[in-house]
């Protein structure tokens, strides 16, 4: 399995085969603690090599990922309150 980039998903990169996306594997590892061996029970179309290739996708595209944050942050921001783009 390889990292695409699919229109489906909003280009969020997902596990090709899958809807399954990087950034939902690389928040069960990073932010709920689950280790690979245990994402795999979360999401039983990867492989242990198709989640160890999702976090070094991961890894290797960080800025991807925190550009992706910012820009969701700024258009969900509620009505009259800033954004973290916005000055005050």
């Amino acid at each position: 399995m390889r990292i695409v980039r699919d229109s489906a998903t909003d280009s969020d990169p997902t596990v090709s085969g899958t809807a399954i996306r990087v950034r939902d594997v690389a928040v069960a590892y990073e932010h709920e603690g689950y280790e690979p061996e245990e994402i795999i029970l979360l999401y039983p179309d990867l492989s242990l090599a198709a989640v160890h290739r999702s976090l070094a996708f991961y890894y290797d595209h960080r800025e991807l990922f925190r550009s992706v944050d910012s820009r969701d942050a700024a258009t969900t921001a509620p009505q009259g309150e800033p954004s973290d783009h916005d000055t005050v």
